[in-house]
């Protein structure tokens, strides 16, 4: 599969930050840092990131991650632009070390980390990634670590979702609604292009997603295969095509790709 799927959602949606990451939050954050455990990248990062040393989340929301790993004994810290996230975490714990700053150009000192982690943030520059990855690339201390997902083109997403989302655009804008960029959604070719031209070496790739019985792939693309009442969890139809499609591969529905990369 291949491409660049640019999506769009009604701008007031996107203004208020709803439409923006993989995981919309619960009303507790402790219910977020639960779904660790239950998100395939979860062991990669165990098995990647160093341990004792400084390792910057870019773009970690209410900072789930930054909890998380730094329960697992790494020496994590959280960058957000939105205040009101970061408001959540400190409130959760005023002992999180998590900061306000912008991605693409933080006040960090060069090559003053082991490891950036990135989880579904760089797909939201409509401008592409080109800069947050260079600063990434900064930070990086030589054969530092770079762990970043996006969402990435899967089977049904090209052959029926995005067409699905597509047609809901035509027919919002000939309603007169007020559309913004939301995300890309990269093939994974596309995305380690881009990622070789900013200078980083791939390790390797993993599929993004839950393990069962939550799903996000699915979730996330179709509220037909949400389960009516268990969050991040699908209905009868959902578990099905989950059964047989990801049976054969994992890559046919995931939502999004875990890169395992590192600055040479």
């Amino acid at each position: 599969m291949f491409g660049t799927h640019k999506r769009y959602a009604p701008a007031a949606r996107v203004a208020s930050a709803e439409a923006l990451g993989q995981l919309a939050g619960s009303a507790d954050l402790e219910d977020d840092i639960a779904l660790c455990p239950f998100q395939t990248i979860e062991p990669v990062f165990r098995a990647h990131l160093p341990a004792g040393e400084r390792i910057l989340e870019a773009g970690c929301g209410r900072g789930r991650w930054v909890f998380h790993l730094r329960r697992l004994g790494f020496d994590v810290i959280g960058l957000d632009l939105a205040k009101s996230d970061l408001v959540r975490a400190r409130r959760h714990d005023p002992s999180v070390p998590v900061a306000c700053g912008d991605v693409v150009k933080t006040a960090f000192a060069d090559a003053g980390f082991g490891a950036v982690i990135s989880l579904g943030v760089v797909e939201h520059f409509e401008e592409g990634p080109q800069a947050a990855l260079a600063e990434v690339r900064r930070l990086l201390r030589p054969g530092g670590v770079f762990l970043v997902t996006v969402p990435t083109q899967n089977l049904l997403r090209v052959l029926v979702f995005n067409r699905l989302k597509d047609l809901q655009w035509i027919v919002r804008r000939l309603r007169g609604r007020a559309l913004m960029f939301e995300e890309y959604r990269y093939s994974r070719a596309r995305f380690s292009r881009i990622l070789r031209e900013a200078g980083f070496e791939i390790v390797e790739l993993h599929p993004d997603d839950f393990r069962p019985p939550k799903n996000m792939g699915l979730y996330t693309d179709s509220r037909f295969f949400q389960h009516p009442v268990n969050r991040w969890e699908l209905n009868r139809a959902g578990r099905l095509v989950n059964r047989i499609l990801g049976g054969l591969s994992p890559w046919l529905l995931c939502s999004g790709t875990l890169w395992v990369c590192r600055r040479p």
